[in-house]
């Protein structure tokens, strides 16, 4: 639908007023019913409501509550308020720290170096990881992990374990950082566990090879 100046002034106001977003930070379509957050997937959208007279709906992303939510039908009066909600919501989203992403981040830079790291383990070495890899074990039912993700990190644990006769150092240093960051990612488990297994696995093998 197509906005009128007016109306693209009242949007242009709240922007301003939230004394947070610049109106330079949103494109708009060339109607004027949609904005959207630069460098972002975030959107606010205004439809006519043709069922009835005068009356719009919106819809946008992010919601209160969900990633994308919307109104009943009403008047134009109400656009602009649900607009400034919006804003808030955008406000959260976009000033929200990413834990996800900083965990992975640390978890994939936790590997050192070692002497002669493309070399294969010693048998003393493999007793120490296989030590090492029976606490974790051991130590996961402090974790208040769901009982398939306990199981499958113990079955994935065990794989690693096999795989230290196979794969040199590096290699297999690298494919343990890169199965526990899948793990974490394909059981679902939450941030807060994530964060415990982090430190249990950091802590374990501190000074054998991870940071």
């Amino acid at each position: 639908m197509q906005l009128l100046p007016s109306q693209l002034n009242e949007i242009y106001d709240v922007i301003i007023k939230t004394k947070y977003f610049s109106p330079s930070q949103f494109t708009k379509s060339a109607t004027g019913d949609e904005f959207r957050m630069e460098g972002t997937g975030y959107y606010f959208r205004i439809f006519e409501d043709t069922g009835y007279v005068n009356s719009l709906i919106v819809n946008f992303s992010p919601g209160e509550f969900l990633y994308k939510e919307g109104s009943v039908s009403m008047p134009w009066i109400e656009v602009p308020l649900y607009f400034k909600k919006w804003l808030t919501y955008l406000k959260r989203e976009i000033s929200a720290p990413d834990k996800w992403g900083r965990l992975f981040d640390e978890m994939r830079y936790l590997i050192g170096t070692t002497q002669n790291e493309y070399a294969n383990f010693s048998h003393v070495e493999y007793l120490d990881i296989s030590s090492k890899i029976e606490h974790i074990k051991a130590s996961l039912s402090q974790i208040p992990l769901l009982q398939e993700q306990n199981v499958a990190i113990i079955n994935q644990l065990d794989n690693l374990l096999e795989l230290t006769n196979k794969l040199n150092k590096f290699d297999w240093q690298n494919l343990f950082i890169g199965t526990i960051i899948t793990i974490i990612i394909q059981l679902n488990v939450t941030q807060d566990n994530a964060a415990l297994l982090y430190d249990l696995i950091k802590s374990t093998f501190k000074g054998l090879f991870l940071k």
